[in-house]
C-alpha cells in the first residue's frame, strides 16, 4: 500500500522525503521550511524557568539542550503532519485578527463602571460550561463559543438579556461545528429556564451566522495544547494521556471565564498551560527538563509565566469541593472531578492541584509577574501584535483620524443646521410682522 505524501512534503525537496538522513539534515532541512514560513520553536527549561530559541538550545555546549533539539525535530521529520498541521493552525490564527481588537476594547474600557458588567459574563461562561458537561459535549465547545462571543458582544454594550440569548446562540453553533449537536431548540431553552422562545434562538443562531459570514473556524488552545503534547512525548514518556489533558482542561475553563482570556492568542495560552502541566509533573514523576513550544510570535517568557502565574492564583482561591452553583467555576470543578473519579491516581485530585498553584505562585519570578498587573500583561500582548503586524496599527491610526474627521464634520453641519433653522425662524416672524403692520396700515386709511 503506498503512503500517502502529506501537503508539507509537496513542498519540500525531494531529499527529504528519503528516510536516510542524517540528524544534521533533518535538523538543517526543518529549520529551512520553518525560516521559509516564519514559524519559531522555542525551548523551555522546567527547572530554571528559562526560554530559548531552537539555535541557541542546539549551539549551546549543555548537552540535554541539544539532544532535546535532536529529538524533537526527529519526531517533526518522521511525522510531518504534526508540523504541516501546526503551521496551519498558527497561520490561521496570525489571520485573525480578534485577539488584537478585543485586547484593545478591553484595556480602553473602564471596567470599574457600573454598565460593564463583567460578572454577567462570567456565569454566563458558567452556565455554558454546565451545559457542555450535561450532554458531554467536547471540550472545544464552550472556549470555542467564549472566543466567538468575547470577538463580536463583550464590552458591547449589550443588555444582559440579549448578551445571554446571543451566548447561547454562538454555543449551539460552536456545539453543531465540534459535535455534530442534533439537540433541539426546546431543549437549550429549558436551560434557559424558559427565558427565550425556541423560535427566538433559531433567529438569534440565524443572525449571529450571518453577522460571522459563516466563518466559524478559529484557533483554539485545545488544538495547540494537544499538539504540544505530542510534539513533547518520546519512547519513554508519554504527555497526551487523558490525566494530564484533564488537568490542562480544567486551567483552560479557569482562563476562559476571565474577561481578559480573550486578549491573548490561543498559542500563547496554550504554552502557558503547558508550563503549568509540565511544572505540576515535575514533583510528581521524573519528566524530561525540557519542552518545546511552536509559535508566530515572539512571546518573552515573561509574558508566559506571568500568564500561568495568573491561571495557578485562581485555582489556588477555588473551594476545595464545589457547592455553590453562583461560584463562576462551578462546573468547571465538577468536570474536573468527573474526570478524575474513575482514575486511581492520588496525585491528580484536585487538593494536591490546589497545593501546586498556592506554591507555583509564590515563586519570586511568578509573583513579580502578578504584582504588575494584568493590564501590563495585555500590553505586552498588544506590542508584540503591533510589531506583527506593523501595517494595522497605521490603519487603526488612519481610521481614528478619519472618525474624527466624520465626528467634526457631524458637529460642523448640526451648528449649520441649526443656524440655517433659526435664520428660517427669524425670517419667519420678520414676514408675519411686516403681514401685520401691512393689514394695520390698511386698516387705518379704509
Amino acid at each position: 500500500m503506498q503512503r500517502i505524501v502529506t501537503s508539507l512534503e509537496q513542498c519540500m525537496p525531494s531529499c527529504t522525503i528519503e528516510r536516510s538522513l542524517t540528524k544534521d539534515q533533518i535538523i538543517s532541512t526543518i529549520s529551512s521550511w520553518l525560516t521559509k514560513h516564519c514559524t519559531k520553536i522555542a525551548v523551555f527549561s522546567i527547572s530554571n524557568n528559562l526560554l530559548y530559541s531552537w539555535r541557541d538550545a542546539y549551539y549551546s555546549n549543555n548537552i540535554p539542550h541539544i539532544d532535546h533539539v535532536i529529538q524533537v525535530f526527529t519526531s517533526l521529520y518522521r511525522e510531518f503532519y504534526l508540523l504541516d498541521h501546526l503551521t496551519n493552525i498558527l497561520i490561521s490564527e496570525y489571520h485573525s485578527l480578534y485577539t488584537y481588537d478585543y485586547a484593545i476594547l478591553w484595556c480602553n474600557t473602564d471596567l470599574t463602571k457600573r454598565e460593564v458588567r463583567l460578572s454577567w459574563r462570567c456565569s454566563i461562561v458558567n452556565w455554558l460550561i454546565g451545559i457542555q458537561r450535561k450532554n458531554n459535549m467536547k471540550p472545544e465547545v464552550t472556549q470555542h463559543a467564549v472566543r466567538l462571543i468575547d470577538a463580536i458582544d463583550t464590552l458591547k454594550g449589550r443588555n444582559e438579556r440579549t448578551y445571554q440569548l446571543r451566548a447561547m446562540a454562538f454555543f449551539i453553533l460552536s456545539a453543531k461545528f465540534h459535535n455534530r449537536s442534533r439537540i433541539r431548540m426546546e431543549e437549550f431553552s429549558r436551560y434557559a429556564a424558559n427565558a427565550f422562545e425556541p423560535r427566538e434562538i433559531g433567529d438569534c443562531m440565524r443572525t449571529v451566522n450571518n453577522e460571522l459570514n459563516f466563518e466559524v473556524q478559529l484557533p483554539l488552545v485545545l488544538d495547540f495544547l494537544e499538539l504540544y503534547l505530542e510534539l513533547n512525548s518520546n519512547e519513554t514518556f508519554q504527555l497526551n494521556t487523558p490525566k494530564i489533558r484533564a488537568l490542562a482542561i480544567l486551567f483552560i475553563h479557569v482562563v476562559c471565564i476571565q474577561s481578559w482570556s480573550s486578549c491573548f492568542n490561543a498559542s500563547l495560552v496554550a504554552g502557558s498551560v503547558l508550563i503549568l502541566c509540565l511544572k505540576f509533573l515535575q514533583d510528581k514523576t521524573s519528566i524530561p527538563q525540557l519542552c518545546s513550544i511552536v509559535w508566530l510570535f515572539d512571546h518573552s517568557i515573561e509574558l508566559m509565566l506571568g500568564l500561568a502565574g495568573y491561571i495557578a492564583l485562581i485555582v489556588s482561591d477555588m473551594p476545595s469541593i464545589p457547592r455553590d452553583r453562583s461560584n463562576y467555576y462551578f462546573y468547571a470543578h465538577k468536570m474536573y472531578n468527573d474526570e478524575c473519579r474513575h482514575k486511581i491516581d492520588d496525585d491528580f485530585k484536585f487538593d494536591h492541584v490546589k497545593t501546586f498553584c498556592r506554591i507555583f505562585v509564590q515563586t519570586s519570578d511568578i509573583n513579580r509577574q502578578i504584582s504588575c498587573g494584568m493590564r501590563s500583561l495585555v500590553f505586552n500582548q498588544l506590542c508584540i501584535l503591533e510589531n506583527a503586524y506593523p501595517s494595522l496599527l497605521c490603519m487603526n491610526m488612519n481610521q481614528n483620524r478619519s472618525d474624527d474627521i466624520k465626528d467634526k464634520c457631524r458637529s460642523m453641519q448640526f451648528t449649520i443646521r441649526v443656524v440655517l433653522a433659526a435664520k428660517r425662524f427669524a425670517k419667519h416672524i420678520l414676514e408675519k410682522r411686516k403681514t401685520m403692520q401691512q393689514l394695520k396700515a390698511t386698516s387705518l386709511i379704509e
